[in-house]
């Protein structure tokens, strides 16, 4: 069995070799390849101690990733590729990171320290593969399998239960069965996690496309992660829209959302707020009034929990505030909409209303598919034919409202401006300088 190791990491483990050294491709690169996959990182093992690997390359471009843990970043082909001494673990005595790093001259040694059997494994030309944990016989299977005991793996650096579901959710794979138990009993140790460290891995996991494997892992361990999920677990919407309670009407939107961060992250939390709105009539159909409202504050203090960045925050909240509007399907009604958000949010809004109507009932969701779909098109005609609908589309600038009324910077020139928007967009014809100023001079006289 052969892989094709990229120019650069090929000369690094050759000069090694030649120097005497063990060196070896080593693990997700490995793994990636025998999938038949891309591997976007492809790192270097060897017992050349950190001292050693900078005088084998001495004259190279090379940056100290962690000296201490005997990893250097040697350039190569013009690109950097990480090279790490052969180790051996200490104790783990946060749940994050060893105590203490010891090198070996012993390759089993190292590759015995690592997560999981799949990413264990190391090759070069000469040697072929390097397997003592079965990781091969595991990606044939597809299963996620730790390297030892499973509980021992998690209790050592506690990130590994997240990474464990990230793995079977982007390589489509299951997870052993000693694993899953281990992670939904070590479930509590998240919590001593670094929440950048968590959201990383979780956003993997949200952004790729195994949903039967991402409802796994919120069954697992969202009471831990995400309580504002998992109680939505058995809570009905008794009332002609629905058909599933509100979890599993979550999860069916989410299938529907584009792998795109912050439409998933919409979807997770478009309806958290129903949990707390719910009211019955006397017909005994349940209602949710203002449940888009407590969504957006659910959803802003969970996104301030992860430390999500501000970009992401806010578009993932305009999407939870505005997925229940009614943007109409006719002309006027779209090109207001794509006035008021920009055609990125607007494109985002209806998409986000066409995967949450295909989560509803069938006895409305036909009709409701269709005036989303409808008001999409009407959206793409105006983008297409390039009709003025923000300010910046005007043949009147601010500029120019100052020069004409003779007035200094101000509210009121914003407000100049919106007032020949309103009229553009219902008369596009009107976008003419000359128009606009006569128009402009007719409203102040008003």
């Amino acid at each position: 069995m052969k892989i094709s190791i990229p120019a650069g990491a090929a000369e690094i483990i050759q000069k090694l070799m030649t120097r005497g050294f063990d060196a070896y491709v080593v693990g997700g690169c490995v793994r990636d390849s025998l999938m038949g996959r891309t591997a976007e990182d492809w790192d270097i093992t060897t017992n050349a101690r950190p001292d050693d690997i900078k005088t084998v390359f001495a004259g190279r471009k090379m940056i100290d990733i962690g000296e201490r843990h005997g990893t250097v970043a040697v350039k190569a082909v013009g690109k950097y590729y990480e090279i790490t001494t052969y180790r051996i673990d200490g104790a783990y005595g946060d749940g994050r990171r060893p105590d203490t790093v010891s090198f070996t001259e012993n390759l089993r040694e190292d590759l015995c320290r690592r997560d999981f059997t799949i990413n264990a494994m190391a090759y070069n030309d000469k040697n072929g593969l390097v397997d003592y944990f079965g990781g091969h016989d595991d990606v044939k299977s597809g299963v996620v399998r730790c390297v030892g005991d499973a509980a021992q793996r998690f209790s050592e650096d506690y990130l590994r239960i997240m990474r464990a579901y990230r793995f079977a959710a982007t390589l489509g794979f299951s997870l052993a069965s000693d694993v899953r138990q281990a992670a939904m009993a070590g479930r509590e140790n998240l919590r001593n996690i670094a929440v950048e460290r968590i959201r990383t891995e979780f956003m993997k996991m949200l952004l790729s496309d195994d949903f039967d494997r991402i409802e796994m892992f919120f069954e697992d361990c969202a009471d831990t992660l995400f309580p504002e999920i998992a109680n939505l677990a058995g809570f009905e919407q008794n009332n002609p829209y629905h058909c599933y309670d509100v979890l599993q009407h979550t999860f069916h939107v989410l299938r529907n959302t584009s792998a795109d961060g912050a439409m998933r992250l919409a979807a997770l939390y478009h309806d958290a707020g129903k949990l707390h709105t719910r009211t019955t009539d006397a017909a005994g159909i349940h209602h949710f009034h203002g449940h888009q409202e407590v969504s957006v504050k659910i959803a802003a203090t969970a996104l301030a929990h992860w430390r999500f960045d501000n970009q992401t925050a806010e578009r993932v909240l305009a999407i939870v505030k505005h997925h229940d509007v009614n943007f109409g399907t006719n002309r006027l009604a779209i090109k207001r909409m794509l006035h008021k958000f920009g055609p990125d949010l607007a494109r985002n809004l209806l998409d986000f209303q066409r995967a949450d109507n295909m989560a509803k009932n069938d006895r409305v969701k036909g009709e409701k598919l269709a005036a989303v779909l409808a008001a999409q098109a009407l959206l793409e005609d105006i983008m297409a034919t390039d009709e003025p609908v923000k300010i910046s589309d005007l043949a009147l600038s601010g500029r120019d409202v100052m020069k004409e009324l003779g007035i200094a910077p101000s509210a009121a020139v914003g407000e100049h401006l919106q007032r020949l928007m309103e009229h553009v967009l219902e008369n596009p014809e009107a976008n003419n300088r000359d128009i606009l100023i006569a128009l402009l001079h007719k409203t102040i006289k008003l």
